[in-house]
């Protein structure tokens, strides 16, 4: 080997170019990076260099998170600071996070100081607001804060008492898409949002004596999932698409004027609907309603069930298919003249399905008029037994074949 000659340093690997490091990013791109960051771990970014002492304060997002292992009175005093060093800079996304909060942190003059911090967010034109109560003791009330912004388009909202004048977003003429959980919404007599399009309520709340109704005539897409007590009222919503609803077992709804649960009351309905939750979705193009247990809800719309003229795909659960004695399947496919995809899971929730039976309309024969278009049918059961069979030999009165033989076949199989 030739030796290597005197002096010659060796080569070192190549220092990694400045051009892949993260002071090369612009400060628009540093500040929404950031935004991302809980307010404490922001802030501390201000050490990393000079040139990244101010740029915590025009961060896109400002994140103030707590848990049970803080000191409430330091985080306020912590909040206040900050607001009034950042000023009024714009803001993507503002989020207040209290998770398994005591009561005993808490003190009067925290609900007037959650609303002034919520102002402030206003005011810096922010365009998603959350106020996530996750695992406290205690129902947090946003009392006296009405929203009024040209900017919001996004509000999520957990474990609070939702006041009415709250819910009144009319003066948010942006605002498109709206989450709320596990929220006490008891006093809310009217959810009223113009422009909204997207709507999701799951696991709240609403009053027993009287029916809230929901006015969203921009809506899309519409969940309302694991409510109790009384139903809201959904009014017309001609641009829905996905609409998805499920009333658990310990819903506890009934008339309100007589208790009654049979669906035969013939109470007026708030809004001059005359349905609580079928007619307004009418118009949706694809829909799953799921009961875990009899419901009053239910019932009484089928009563006077509206032609579902746009529908397409649809979804039943165990309850509705069966304990209806067969009522509900025959109602809907009657007035779904367009339907192509029809599921009917007879299983109760969580337990999941070991058998699925697929089968399709043939037009060969003279039916009942349900929908010519029907392509196809999906029975999922976890064991074959006799409300199966029921359910199966409605079908074939449809002239939906297939079902019988290979719902025999997986019998024998197992």
């Amino acid at each position: 080997m030739p030796r290597r000659k005197r002096g010659k340093m060796v080569k070192k690997a190549p220092v990694e170019s400045a051009g892949r490091s993260i002071d090369t990013l612009p400060d628009g791109v540093l500040q929404h990076i950031i935004g991302f960051l809980p307010a404490r771990d922001a802030v501390r970014t201000c050490v990393l260099a000079r040139r990244w002492r101010d740029l915590w304060m025009f961060a896109t997002g400002l994140r103030i998170i707590s848990n049970c292992d803080d000191d409430v009175a330091e985080l306020r005093e912590f909040v206040d600071h900050l607001l009034l060093t950042r000023g009024i800079a714009p803001l993507e996304t503002f989020e207040l996070r209290f998770d398994g909060i005591s009561a005993d942190d808490f003190c009067e003059g925290d609900v007037l100081r959650v609303n002034l911090w919520c102002r402030h967010a206003i005011r810096c034109q922010v365009r998603a607001l959350r106020f996530l109560f996750s695992q406290c003791d205690f129902p947090f009330e946003l009392c006296d804060l009405h929203l009024v912004s040209r900017h919001l388009v996004k509000l999520e909202l957990a474990g609070l008492v939702v006041m009415e004048d709250f819910l009144d977003l009319t003066s948010c003429p942006a605002l498109e898409q709206l989450e709320i959980e596990n929220c006490d919404l008891c006093l809310a007599k009217k959810i009223s949002y113009e422009s909204l399009k997207h709507l999701i309520i799951t696991a709240c709340e609403f009053s027993y004596y009287a029916r809230a109704r929901i006015h969203a005539p921009s809506l899309v897409s519409l969940l309302l999932d694991g409510n109790l007590l009384s139903t809201p009222v959904l009014e017309s919503m001609p641009s829905l698409v996905d609409g998805s609803i499920r009333i658990v077992e310990n819903h506890m709804d009934t008339c309100v004027c007589c208790n009654s649960i049979d669906g035969s009351c013939q109470v007026t309905i708030p809004g001059n609907c005359t349905c609580i939750l079928l007619e307004g979705l009418s118009e949706a193009k694809n829909l799953a309603l799921i009961a875990e247990s009899e419901t009053f809800i239910f019932k009484k719309d089928l009563r006077q069930c509206p032609t579902f003229s746009k529908l397409k795909t649809l979804l039943l659960s165990d309850y509705l298919c069966v304990a209806l004695d067969l009522d509900a399947i025959t109602c809907i496919l009657k007035h779904s003249p367009v339907l192509e995809r029809l599921t009917l899971e007879l299983f109760r929730q969580g337990s999941g399905h070991k058998m699925l039976m697929k089968g399709s309309y043939s037009p060969v024969h003279t039916a009942a008029a349900i929908s010519e278009h029907l392509k196809i049918v999906e029975v999922k059961c976890e064991v074959f037994d006799e409300r199966v069979y029921k359910v199966l030999k409605l079908l074939c009165t449809f002239n939906i074949r297939k079902l019988i033989n290979n719902a025999i076949e997986i019998f024998q199989y197992f």
